[in-house]
C-alpha cells in the first residue's frame, strides 16, 4: 500500500499486507461465519459482549477484523466463539 504524505514532495512506500499476514490471529465464530482479527480486537469484542450480557442486555457490538468491521448483536442467547486459527 502506498503512502502519500501531506507534505508537497514527501512520498513514502510502505508495504503493510506482510505486517497483518505474519500478525498472530484470533478467529472468532459467530453466526456461521469466521472472522479473522487480532488478539487484542478479539480480547476487546470479548470483553465488550461480556459486559452486554452480564447486564442482560441486548446490543450491536463492533469487531474490527480482517475484512474490515462488523456490528454483531449480542446478548445472552447468541452463540459465539474464541478460537486460534490452525
Amino acid at each position: 500500500m502506498k503512502v502519500q504524505s501531506l507534505e508537497a514532495n514527501a512520498a513514502v512506500s510502505s508495504d503493510t499486507t506482510k505486517d497483518t499476514v505474519d500478525a498472530p490471529s484470533a478467529i472468532i465464530s459467530y453466526g456461521g461465519r469466521l472472522y479473522r482479527c487480532s488478539p487484542e480486537m478479539a480480547r476487546i469484542f470479548l470483553k465488550h459482549a461480556r459486559e452486554v450480557i452480564e447486564r442482560g442486555d441486548e446490543q450491536l457490538v463492533p469487531l474490527l477484523h480482517s475484512g474490515g468491521i462488523e456490528l454483531l448483536f449480542v446478548s445472552r442467547v447468541t452463540p459465539y466463539s474464541l478460537s486460534e486459527p490452525e
